[in-house]
């Protein structure tokens, strides 16, 4: 499967110009690129109502800031209380350099494919391709998530063992672990990306970005579901600071389930990951599209 350059719609470019606006009013950037986007449409036809259509897109954006102070959370905070839906990674434009320099996959797809949406000098950051360097990248990712999923398998077998033994607190903080370990790994086989982040919600989030099944495994349209997932997801946090931290048994087996059937989906998306296609193709074709360049930026 060769990678594309971005391209999407006049809509979706007015909405980036405007996250771009409002990002760009707040905090000191020197470059807002696009590395995906994704788009569903919801058309509803009933016999109460005239005929309905409505699009929701999903953007997820690589920032580049003028400190190498990383303030990504502050950021997407701020960003999500303007526009839901808006993912981002934020990182000091000299750290991005130097991970560009090393050959980063991530970051050097980043700038190869994606859309420059903002640039305060009016320059892309278009790094020189090297076949090697992208696919020894991408052996060096192979053998991370190896790693990766071995932790995660084995803090479920440690949650499992404490189950059994009746150390319910214990085991959701264990197999948030789990679900952390394997959600890295698989976001680092498929995108590149050294993730570290620990708010398993974020990281399902990030992987919608190649796979829509891990964030679906993890069911969250009723109110139980919600719950569950909540146990889940502040684990991290309350089993270590609150005082009356508390998980019951019920909880602890529906959970030791579900993280199960997730570490089971993520041995089979590590075995869909298309082989590393390097984006010399992609490099090549760009001077071939006569309409669109990723090396431009959107207008402000």
């Amino acid at each position: 499967m060769e990678k594309q350059p971005i391209k999407l719609s006049d809509g979706q470019h007015r909405e980036l110009r405007e996250i771009a606006k409002v990002l760009t009013s707040n905090y000191q950037i020197e470059k807002v690129i696009c590395f995906g986007a994704l788009s569903s449409m919801t058309t509803a036809n009933t016999c109460f109502m005239p005929p309905d259509h409505s699009t929701k897109n999903t953007y997820y954006l690589l920032v580049l800031t003028t400190e190498t102070k990383r303030i990504e959370y502050v950021m997407q905070d701020f960003i999500s209380s303007h526009f839901p839906g808006v993912f981002i990674i934020a990182h000091g434009v000299s750290t991005v350099m130097e991970a560009v320099y090393r050959y980063d996959r991530f970051f050097v797809d980043a700038c190869l494919n994606g859309l420059l949406v903002y640039t305060s000098d009016g320059f892309a950051m278009t790094p020189e391709f090297v076949a090697e360097n992208i696919e020894d990248s991408y052996l060096k990712d192979e053998e991370a998530f190896s790693r990766m999923y071995s932790m995660a398998s084995g803090f479920l077998e440690s949650a499992l063992d404490c189950f059994e033994k009746g150390f319910f607190n214990n085991v959701a903080f264990l197999l948030h672990q789990s679900v952390e370990q394997a959600c890295r790994g698989l976001i680092r086989l498929y995108t590149g990306y050294r993730a570290d982040i620990h708010n398993i919600d974020r990281l399902l989030f990030l992987c919608e970005c190649f796979s829509a099944e891990p964030a679906m495994l993890f069911k969250r349209h009723f109110k139980e579901d919600k719950r569950l997932f909540r146990v889940l997801a502040g684990s991290y946090t309350e089993a270590r600071y609150r005082d009356n931290y508390e998980v019951g048994d019920q909880d602890g087996d529906k959970l030791c389930s579900l993280v199960k059937a997730f570490l089971d989906l993520t041995l089979k998306l590590s075995s869909k990951v298309p082989h590393e296609v390097t984006a010399r193709t992609t490099v090549e074709e760009q001077a071939a599209v006569v309409d669109y360049s990723p090396a431009q930026p959107v207008s402000l």
